[in-house]
């Protein structure tokens, strides 16, 4: 029997509002060694170090470091999905424009998150395709899509399916912003020019003919 007023042995039990603080604290943390050495580079035991803590505690947060890489992703997918509700346009045609802009500014000033998000290998099987399904990412991104039906409605654009217009959309976006990141190598025109003209071409050739 253990004698009364006796200190348990290990850490204490830990509140609610510890743990939230804890997982919040190991993700920042490997936020910033992703970020800084590359997630190959980096271990469970690597952040458990920086976090103060046994790789066994940290184990009691997160099963591997896909998890964690999973909610950094959650990190930089909800800055971007914030500033995307804060967009807004005289038209729905306009607005469609100014959050295409809004998502390629996002990733063009910040080009090290862009490329552990979709330059990373997946750590464990599938993923990618687990993150996208098991996440609101899809449900966020639907923004794009419901835009681009009410500028179909009004007149603005093509009829047409709506998702994959926001797909191709997508891929337009995103390959400027590869190409941008990666090929450093290239005088590419100036991004903000680029991505204007870019997205434009795009609309323009899904708009009806007055």
């Amino acid at each position: 029997m253990k004698p009364v007023g006796a200190k348990s042995r290990g850490r204490p039990r830990q509140t609610p509002s510890d743990e939230k603080e804890m997982r919040e604290r190991i993700i920042a943390v490997a936020r910033e060694l992703f970020l800084r050495d590359g997630v190959a580079a980096v271990s469970m035991r690597n952040i458990a170090a920086e976090v103060d803590c046994s790789p066994m505690w940290l184990y009691r947060y997160f099963s591997n470091k896909q998890e964690i890489l999973w909610q950094v992703w959650d990190v930089f997918i909800g800055e971007l999905f914030s500033r995307l509700e804060l967009v807004s346009g005289d038209s729905p045609r306009e607005r469609l424009e100014q959050l295409s802009f809004c998502y390629f500014d996002y990733w063009i000033q910040y080009p090290e998150r862009f490329c552990l998000v979709f330059l990373q290998e997946d750590l464990v099987p599938d993923a990618t395709r687990l993150y996208v399904e098991n996440t609101a990412f899809v449900l966020r991104a639907e923004i794009f899509t419901q835009i681009i039906k009410e500028a179909q409605m009004q007149g603005d654009l093509l009829g047409g399916n709506a998702i994959e217009i926001t797909h191709g959309l997508f891929c337009l976006l995103q390959g400027l912003a590869l190409n941008l990141i990666t090929v450093t190598g290239y005088q590419w025109s100036d991004p903000t020019s680029l991505s204007r003209l870019t997205v434009k071409s795009y609309l323009n050739g899904l708009a009806k003919q007055k």
